[in-house]
């Protein structure tokens, strides 16, 4: 799953994944020092992320703390824009070679080394995407379609899928990680992954400049082979847990760039400091035990509705968030293929209807149920959603795990039949696998299948018509609103701060923020 953690690295959330790790981190000062960077030399960008990244790109992708490291040291194989368009990064052509969304070409650009001078090439890039199939924590459903990956010469390889997959060109870009080819020297011995770096991308870590769990310094690979994507002579990152603390560091000169949640919002507002805002996660309530094996009231439809109208979306989101949310009733955001505007307002705050609708299923007095949050960051949300059921009579038993393994220990175990979710705004195809598909996973740990949202996204997966297949993911996402198998709250912005020294952002979509590596100094 891809975290989202506020007050933590927010850089590309729509691939994000699953967002089931915010996290709110303890204060902690800035201690920067014109070695690493420090914000004292216009060549050296210091930025800051709020935990330890780990260096192994596919197994990175759980955490989008990392992708600004990852992206640092390791090209992708393909890269999605801002727009959410595709260019090619290592991959100089890519595409569909069938009707069916099954078969995925890639053709490499000619004379490609890694850092470490190794040849980068088809041999190589299927060696390093075998192991991402391996370690990859959402390679059992991102990439479990895919059914072999060859090279048939040394520029091309070919994906094949066993059934079909319409979202190759993201899953092979920074955005999910998946396509940060690895060296064949790395995968030696894949511990090593985790304390150096051995990409393709325009830096790379420098051992001698860098403490783990302090700060990071990357320098230029001069095997690069765009020598215009490289802005700076080094790269700093230092790791500063809470968000205040950055603001703090930004506003001294000591931090140039930071990307942060939306919790973050009215402390960044309030420094005045120069940021972009881009829709990055939903988050809510997972109304998990939709056949009532364990809490029989949430069988009935019109209660898992009644949940939904019970919600005030508009409070939690300024109560909260400030400005930096939104409040919404789907799944889907802005600028994907599931989303349509009427269904952010689908269940409006109506808790007469609600009670109403409580009556009809036969709970007029409400009933009582556990709920399981984890973190201070999806917590708080989980809090008001209670303090609000309480007033149409449901009691909400909240338990809050510390520890996400916690966390995931309780939600797999089935003994919670509600629990609170943050999740990165992507492609309906991936959310799909995690929120509508029969396959027990945090989001679906009952493992609830409904004959007519599979249907529709068997079609969906398959049309390559672009608009068709746009619609008939809005006819799922709509069916999947309608099931009430979730309670979505606010829709929530990642926040890209910049320091003096930074050039203006590139504009953000509503799927997520600028990549790290087209951060430029100003002038």
């Amino acid at each position: 799953m891809f975290a989202h953690r506020p007050r933590r690295s927010v850089h590309q959330v729509r691939l994000l994944v699953a967002a089931a790790l915010l996290t709110v981190g303890s204060l902690t000062a800035c201690s920067g020092t014109a070695e690493e960077g420090g914000g004292t030399d216009d060549a050296v960008l210091t930025m800051a992320v709020a935990a330890p990244p780990t260096l192994d790109p596919y197994k990175a992708n759980i955490d989008l703390n990392n992708i600004p490291t990852v992206a640092l040291a390791y090209a992708p194989l393909i890269r999605m824009n801002a727009d959410r368009t595709f260019t090619g990064e290592l991959a100089e052509s890519f595409g569909y070679v069938d009707r069916q969304n099954k078969v995925f070409q890639l053709k490499l650009r000619p004379g490609l080394t890694f850092a470490d001078g190794t040849p980068l090439d088809a041999p190589a890039v299927v060696r390093s995407l075998e192991y991402m199939r391996t370690v990859s924590p959402k390679a059992k459903t991102w990439a479990a379609t895919i059914a072999s990956i060859t090279a048939p010469d040394a520029a091309t390889v070919v994906v094949t899928n066993s059934s079909p997959n319409p979202v190759m060109r993201q899953l092979f870009s920074q955005a999910i990680l998946s396509g940060s080819v690895v060296s064949p020297a790395g995968l030696t011995d894949p511990g090593q992954l985790a304390q150096r770096t051995f990409g393709a991308g325009p830096y790379q870590l420098d051992p001698a400049g860098t403490v783990a769990g302090d700060h990071y310094t990357y320098l230029p690979n001069p095997r690069y082979w765009n020598k215009e994507g490289q802005h700076w002579k080094k790269v700093v990152v230092r790791v500063l847990p809470d968000a205040n603390a950055t603001v703090q560091a930004i506003q001294a000169g000591q931090i140039d760039y930071a990307a942060l949640n939306a919790d973050a919002g009215p402390a960044v507002a309030a420094a005045g400091l120069k940021h972009i805002t881009a829709s990055v996660a939903v988050l809510g309530m997972v109304l998990a035990d939709r056949d009532g094996t364990v809490a029989a009231p949430l069988r009935d439809v019109r209660v898992r509705q009644a949940l939904n109208y019970a919600i005030d979306r508009a409070t939690i989101a300024k109560t909260i968030f400030g400005e930096f949310a939104h409040p919404t009733s789907q799944i889907a955001a802005p600028g994907f293929d599931g989303y349509q505007a009427a269904l952010d307002d689908r269940y409006p705050y109506d808790p007469d209807r609600a009670k109403a609708l409580l009556t009809e299923a036969g709970y007029p007095n409400g009933f009582t149920v556990r709920a399981e949050a984890h973190t201070p960051g999806i917590a708080a949300v989980a809090q008001v959603v209670a303090g609000q059921w309480k007033k149409i009579g449901v009691t909400v038993e909240l338990t809050t795990d510390t520890q996400v393994p916690q966390w995931l220990e309780h939600v797999m175990s089935r003994k919670f039949p509600v629990t609170a979710f943050g999740y990165g705004n992507l492609p309906t195809y991936l959310s799909s696998l995690d929120f509508m598909r029969p396959v027990a996973n945090p989001f679906n740990p009952y493992a609830t299948d409904d004959a007519q949202l599979r249907q529709t996204l068997d079609r969906a997966i398959a049309e390559p018509d672009p608009a068709t297949q746009a619609g008939l993911f809005q006819q799922a996402v709509a069916r999947l609103t309608d099931l009430a198998w979730f309670a979505p709250v606010v829709r929530m912005d990642g926040i890209a701060v910049t320091g003096s020294r930074v050039a203006p952002l590139e504009a953000a979509a509503d799927n997520g923020l600028p990549s790290v590596v087209t951060v430029r100094p100003a002038g």
